[in-house]
């Protein structure tokens, strides 16, 4: 069923990061916010969710953010593939994809390390989600779209009786075409981003098949190709594009964006190498302002 939303990933990454994001859902220009449970910040940042959810104009919807690129692990195991010598969570997505197919006891033991991880980090949120929220999964980076993640989550979804309380699973899939065929937008960005969108186009067969197998209705979203610097003035171009795709699919369609930022003197062995730069990042001031001057 077509739906657009405007996303913010990342609330709960600093406390800077989500009072801006929630001033943007505050105002109705976010209509959606995915909660990081492992980071330090995370208990203020939802003490400050749950303080102001009920004086809020437009009450965001809320999603658990899984997240196994950087933060602290919540679960009891110290796995070598997931977590560096501090006990810090320093995986990347390169790591997780290739051990998706490599069979054997380390691909046995990392599902179940994942499936515990999950299960601690999906209880928390929800376990601290205001009044009214209901339950939305998507992960951090997309890893929920490898299938060793992908079934870790399921299995962490169903061990903690909550897959049929879950209102929504992101599906990270993007169409291409209107990326390569619009003036202003063709290759106005990295060509990483270009390889990042077909593989997750690939990934999805296999997560749209086993979600609709599970009642859901997958959705698709923008934000892949210009990930990193989404501005307004490309949205603007593409995004109408997307947005017929959409409806003509009859697909609920995530508009993603990160308009938090954290401060320089926020930093912490927490944000792991893959997100050193991201969310430091200035171009994370462009995705800000792109959300407040939405136009579609």
């Amino acid at each position: 069923m077509y739906r657009l939303d405007y996303h913010g990933d990342d609330y709960a990454t600093s406390m800077y990061n989500s009072r801006r994001m929630l001033e943007l859902a505050d105002s109705g220009k976010l209509n959606s916010m995915s909660i990081l449970p492992n980071m330090s910040c995370y208990k203020e940042s939802m003490k400050y969710l749950n303080d102001k959810w009920d004086t809020l104009k437009n009450k965001p919807m809320l999603s658990v953010h899984l997240n196994l690129i950087d933060g602290y692990p919540l679960s009891d195991h110290n796995n070598p593939i997931l977590c560096d010598e501090a006990g810090v969570i320093n995986c990347s997505w390169e790591r997780l994809f290739l051990y998706s197919y490599l069979p054997g006891k380390k691909h046995r033991q990392l599902k179940k390390d994942i499936r515990d991880e999950f299960r601690k980090q999906i209880k928390r949120v929800y376990d601290d989600l205001p009044e009214g929220a209901s339950l939305r999964v998507d992960s951090h980076l997309h890893t929920h779209m490898i299938p060793i993640v992908f079934d870790a989550m399921i299995g962490a979804l169903k061990d903690l009786k909550l897959l049929d309380k879950t209102e929504y699973i992101r599906v990270s899939d993007e169409p291409l075409t209107p990326f390569l065929n619009t003036k202003g937008v063709t290759f106005t960005y990295p060509l990483i981003n270009i390889v990042k969108n077909r593989i997750l186009h690939f990934l999805s067969g296999r997560v749209n098949y086993r979600l609709e197998k599970l009642g859901f209705e997958p959705g698709m979203l923008m934000g892949l190709c210009l990930s990193g610097k989404m501005d307004k003035e490309r949205v603007d171009l593409a995004g109408p594009k997307i947005i017929e795709i959409a409806k003509k699919k009859d697909k609920y369609l995530e508009v993603l964006c990160h308009p938090g930022i954290v401060l320089w003197q926020e930093r912490s062995e927490e944000y792991g190498p893959s997100d050193m730069n991201a969310f430091f990042s200035k171009n994370r001031n462009v995705e800000y302002d792109a959300v407040m001057k939405r136009s579609i």
